[in-house]
């Protein structure tokens, strides 16, 4: 399901893979639109560097495995662990490094979900990082979120070290929360066990083995045009947001990991920024018949529970330092998005 074209984006980013020779890697979410691509780059250095390097891929379902892998789960470096996060993780040898991507973060888990939602990033982590104490490993890599900021008033970029206020009263609140608690547990964990760890902080990510049906307003988009169907906008439009394509992230995430020294690095396409009513119009330009249209929905009746605030944008200073660039603009990436989908169909 990945596409050469992306791996080759994450391999001309300034990864240092000498750092993953003889290693173990886990990947838990390897089904999911981080771990998949986590999960080839990493298999697609080994080959080209010839590294000796193990790849766990951690998942819920076999079936789904299978799919998304294909024959790359026939290669004697790459194992798969069919587990569910929340359960304790039972492997037998070495695990030197974990990239930790499960958790559910969708619009549709928030609202149906809240409390699988919550438990699933809390104890998923803790499980991991108990692996990591048992396991006496190297490093840990965390996907947090912008969410994790909070309300943000300042026209100011977000800094890494930033903070801003967040009403935990609410259902919505079971991701961002969940989020910040599994944060603090890297920090104690390092602190008690001294287990290292880095966490990138990631804006909207996107690209092909995205679910089409999970409330984010980009997916429903895209899922409109390929249903030849007129785009309801749940909003004015008017919040503005930052896409980044999946490969570009990736590419990122291992660099922060190879050469970071920091614990958080923010990571976003500032060169993306978008209205969410110019997405939308962007998304319906790719309709190849010309036919869809954008619409307004009655707010009123909006069922998803969206973010309540507007979120800033992220300053990416830091990872932009250890020399990250990214490769994709925006009309590019959600047209590599929306071929992925129509040559599935």
């Amino acid at each position: 399901m990945v596409e050469q074209r992306d791996i080759d984006i994450i391999l001309n980013t300034p990864i240092d893979w000498e750092r993953f020779r003889n290693k173990t890697v886990l990947v838990t979410g390897a089904t999911g639109r981080l771990g998949m691509y986590l999960v080839e780059a990493l298999n697609k250095a080994d080959i080209d560097w010839n590294l000796n390097l193990t790849v766990v891929a951690l998942a819920r379902n076999e079936k789904k495995l299978q799919e998304i892998f294909g024959e790359s789960l026939e290669l004697p470096n790459i194992h798969t662990l069919v587990q569910d996060i929340v359960e304790p993780i039972q492997w037998d040898g070495d695990v030197h490094y974990i990239f930790h991507t499960a958790g559910l973060a969708s619009p549709m888990d928030f609202t149906n979900w809240p409390v699988d939602t919550l438990w699933g990033h809390v104890q998923g982590t803790r499980n991991v990082l108990e692996l990591a104490r048992q396991k006496k490993s190297e490093k840990v890599l965390y996907v947090s979120t912008v969410e994790t900021y909070g309300e943000w008033k300042s026209e100011e970029e977000i800094r890494e070290e930033d903070m801003g206020p967040m009403r935990c009263d609410n259902a919505r609140a079971c991701y961002p929360e969940a989020k910040r608690l599994c944060e603090t547990m890297l920090a104690s964990y390092e602190a008690q066990y001294q287990i290292p760890y880095v966490g990138v902080r990631l804006c909207h990510t996107f690209g092909p083995g995205i679910s089409l049906d999970d409330g984010r307003a980009f997916s429903e988009f895209i899922r409109n045009v390929i249903n030849k169907e007129d785009i309801i906008l749940q909003s004015d439009g008017s919040a503005e947001r930052t896409y980044t394509y999946v490969a570009d992230a990736i590419g990122a995430m291992l660099l922060a990991f190879t050469k970071g020294e920091e614990h958080y690095y923010n990571i976003a396409n500032l060169e993306n920024l978008i209205s969410i009513r110019d997405l939308a119009e962007l998304i319906a330009s790719l309709d190849p018949r010309g036919k869809v249209k954008v619409r307004y929905a009655d707010q009123e009746k909006q069922q998803l529970k969206y973010l309540p605030f507007k979120l800033g944008i992220m300053n990416i200073d830091k990872i932009a330092e250890l020399g990250w660039k990214p490769q994709v603009g925006l009309e590019e990436a959600f047209r590599y998005t929306m071929e992925s989908f129509q040559q599935r169909i």
